[in-house]
């Protein structure tokens, strides 16, 4: 939020409302922490007003497109599903008696959200343009230059490894091993934020969605 605010090509409104929401995600989460129930008007107002924020921080760094805003949500979800797995998978640890089928439903939701990306991914390489150096290339002989390096690396971290994981944190749920694939998963969760400050570099310096 502090970098935000040093962005001189973000404006005032935005940054404004920018803030508004970290502060009621903050205050949302902090009343409902310790609480049996949740208010799911409270929670979705404030998922709302993020992606508002979302929308409106993209818009004014890079150009517009709807296909952009798409993948921006896709790749938000992907983030949210391998952060919701890894703290759903701890909670086994901490709890009896849960459910399997809820650890089930959320690695295959998070398995098909990258499965998505992947193909998304996979289909940019192929037919994708990026302009460098004021040319216009390929995609995937960009990929193959020392400054698309980076993207190698985030398409693998970002997609390709974790797509790979998360089939066997699928086969160590079906097992009932939920200690073994919560490992997994934090595994996961950290190889899916890698590969996302990857993707994130691209998309503000080239307008890559990935």
């Amino acid at each position: 939020m502090v970098s935000l605010w040093r962005i001189h090509a973000v404006t005032f409104p935005v940054k404004g409302l920018a803030t508004i929401w970290f502060a009621a995600l903050l205050a949302v989460s902090a009343y409902f922490w310790n609480r049996d129930r949740i208010k799911w008007f409270s929670i979705a107002s404030t998922s709302v007003i993020g992606v508002i924020a979302l929308f409106q921080v993209q818009s004014q760094l890079i150009s517009h497109g709807w296909m952009l805003q798409i993948i921006s949500i896709l790749s938000g979800l992907v983030l949210c599903a391998s952060i919701f797995a890894g703290v759903l998978g701890h909670w086994y640890l901490n709890v009896e008696n849960l459910p399997i089928n809820l650890l089930m439903k959320a690695t295959r939701i998070f398995w098909g959200l990258v499965t998505l990306r992947l193909i998304w991914n996979l289909l940019s390489i192929m037919i994708g343009k990026v302009t460098y150096l004021e040319v216009e290339i390929s995609l995937f002989r960009f990929i193959q230059m020392i400054d698309g390096l980076l993207l190698s690396t985030g398409l693998f971290f970002g997609t390709i490894f974790p797509f790979i994981l998360l089939y066997f944190v699928h086969e160590t749920v079906k097992l009932k091993s939920t200690q073994s694939a919560t490992g997994i998963l934090y595994v996961v969760s950290i190889s899916v934020l890698m590969g996302d400050f990857a993707y994130k570099y691209y998309l503000i310096q080239y307008g890559l969605a990935l």
